[in-house]
């Protein structure tokens, strides 16, 4: 597995290439100056969603942030991608979250990734909730979950799957005293979307199915 823990160089390269300024950003995304630059200095890590923001705000792919070029394959076929686990770049945020990118980008903003939970570890360094842009799907293998949105609280346990508009205040909890471990996916999304015609008003978007035929239809995507 290779870790890739510094990426506060590629946070600031990636703001001051789009001219903005660490308090433009900060503001933007509700949080500190302060924070920002102790980020980008590697003092501190990200908590998950505050990662996420960064990324969706400076339009960063996850192989961008941690600064991955092309990854050699088992076979050169672009459609079969064989990554072994041993491959897998990491990285370790605050509160006790570890992503793993896996293999396979379809490159509409959707990047598979592993992800696993420390016991009493949360997507956000102080258990609050936030809200970034874009969709989640997500399915847990190992151990348990809890998944805070709005004012609704749901238990996940091996086998679980979830999906959820993340621009619903939301946090993730491990309250046990294992480990948890699952799949996600988290569709890039600037501006809300319409559920197509062919779903009907009364299903709206229920599956990952669902928002690839959206985005699919979208023209700019």
């Amino acid at each position: 597995m290779k870790t890739h823990a510094a990426i506060g160089a590629r946070l600031r390269a990636a703001r001051e290439d789009r001219g903005m300024t660490l308090k433009t950003l900060a503001d933007h995304m509700g949080v500190t100056s302060s924070l920002l630059s102790q980020i980008e200095t590697d003092k501190v890590q990200p908590s998950l969603n505050t990662l996420l923001q960064l990324a969706i705000r400076l339009d960063l792919s996850i192989d961008e942030l941690l600064g991955i070029g092309r990854r050699k394959t088992d076979e050169e076929d672009p459609w079969v991608i064989v990554q072994r686990m041993a491959d897998n770049p990491s990285l370790d945020m605050s509160g006790g979250v570890r992503w793993e990118r896996l293999a396979g980008r379809l490159g509409i903003g959707l990047e598979p990734l592993q992800v696993t939970y420390a016991p009493g570890s949360a997507s956000s360094a102080d258990r609050a909730m936030l809200a970034t842009a874009g969709f989640e799907f997500g399915v847990l293998s190992s151990g348990t979950l809890t998944l805070r949105i709005g004012f609704e609280t749901y238990s996940l346990n091996a086998g679980d799957s979830v999906f959820f508009d993340r621009s619903r205040p939301h946090v993730y909890l491990n309250d046990s005293d294992e480990e948890a471990r699952g799949v996600w996916f988290v569709v890039r999304a600037q501006e809300p979307l319409e559920a197509p015609s062919e779903v009907g008003p009364a299903t709206s978007i229920s599956s990952l199915v669902d928002v690839l035929r959206v985005l699919d239809a979208q023209e700019d995507w």
